[in-house]
């Protein structure tokens, strides 16, 4: 026997053989067919595997497969070296992108005399970032904010606070009093915003507030009336 076929190999009867060897020759060539169909049935992946719209079929190892089970809506796939396929459905990528904003606004007198910090009533936002890796803006706007004195010399703060931890700290503009510089006397404003690109690196509800204080023995206002709102914003951005 020869001719060969192409792609399998498998091993026909010449025109000579048809008169002696049909028989023989066509058991081999049959045989040659099982064999090859029996191997490519093994080799096959069983279409049982999946069973549900979106699966995927996703290697373990060498020659070895599984079943990589849909994602939720709106994930992606991506590379995972610590899953058993090396692969994962993960959040879509938004870097840059608002996920969410939160607001509180404090319509209301707000002062303090004390020399530490000390929080501004109402003046706190809780956030729930969807995940780790997601900023925080934080944005602070006392537009009215000023100090009432009959003189003296010092400095009027504001801090932002995640937790316990400060983030942030705006000042008010200096006044004096005496010197070269005159006397200022009377209320003296300088409102302050301060934006604040935070890590808070969690999922939890994670609380913002503004605090503030005085160093020099007056009176600050960070809020004199409801017509000048204390604001604190955050908004989470995608990482």
């Amino acid at each position: 026997m020869a001719n060969p076929t192409t792609n399998y190999g498998f091993v026909l009867p010449t025109p000579s053989d048809l008169v002696t060897d049909l028989p023989a020759d066509f058991e081999v060539a049959l045989q040659g067919v099982d064999t090859q169909m029996k191997t490519n049935a093994d080799a096959a992946i069983a279409k049982s595997i999946v069973d549900a719209k979106g699966d995927i079929v996703a290697a373990t190892a060498a020659d070895t497969v599984t079943r990589l089970a849909v994602g939720a809506n709106n994930t992606v796939l991506t590379a995972d070296s610590s899953t058993a396929t090396g692969l994962k459905w993960a959040a879509a990528a938004g870097g840059g992108k608002i996920l969410q904003v939160v607001n509180t606004i404090v319509a209301a007198v707000r002062t303090t005399t004390s020399t530490t910090f000390v929080d501004i009533t109402g003046a706190s936002a809780t956030i729930t970032p969807s995940s780790a890796s997601s900023k925080v803006l934080a944005i602070a706007n006392l537009p009215a904010a000023y100090v009432s004195t009959t003189g003296g010399t010092g400095y009027a703060f504001v801090n932002t606070v995640r937790g316990s931890t400060e983030i942030s700290q705006g000042m008010t503009g200096k006044y004096v009093s005496g010197g070269s510089g005159g006397t200022l006397v009377g209320d003296i404003y300088s409102g302050i915003t301060m934006v604040t690109y935070d890590s808070p690196a969690t999922t939890s509800a994670t609380t913002y507030k503004l605090q503030f204080k005085q160093a020099g023995g007056f009176t600050f206002y960070a809020s004199d009336s409801a017509n000048f709102p204390i604001s604190l914003t955050l908004m989470e951005i995608g990482a």
